[in-house]
């Protein structure tokens, strides 16, 4: 499978449990109510991890052998990785530069899951084609 399909696939997955993530948040009050209606967000997450997933699918086609661990595991631990870098760069961005916590909050919770799920595709799926 291609890796730009294999990560858009797993994005666009990624981003569905990032919205029920989002929305699991928002219940238990993790994570703030915002004004702009929930299709427009859901609609714009989902767009967004379908591109960043197929990036992704790339770069992780690309380190696949330097990844540790064989399938599931290689793809969580990349899953992990990308929201570390991604994730907890921007939350700590956010709420100290911009002094948004609960957006920050709101990132760190939901990009938790939502890349944990990109993992674990992405290590389910065929072996990448470089």
């Amino acid at each position: 499978m291609n890796s730009i399909v294999k990560g858009a696939i797993a994005g666009l997955v990624a981003g569905i449990v990032g919205i029920v993530f989002g929305f699991i948040g928002n219940l238990i009050g993790l994570i703030a109510a915002t004004p702009i209606p929930i299709p427009y967000i859901a609609a714009t997450i989902i767009v967004l991890t379908i591109i960043f997933g197929a990036i992704f699918g790339v770069i992780y086609s690309r380190f696949y052998d330097k990844i540790p661990g064989k399938g599931v595991s290689k793809g969580l631990y990349f899953g992990l990785i990308i929201w570390l870098i991604k994730d907890i760069a921007a939350g700590a961005y956010v709420a100290l530069v911009m002094a948004a916590t609960p957006i920050a909050v709101g990132l760190i919770f939901a990009g938790f899951f939502m890349w944990l799920a990109y993992g674990i595709l992405v290590g389910v799926m065929p072996e990448p084609i470089p």
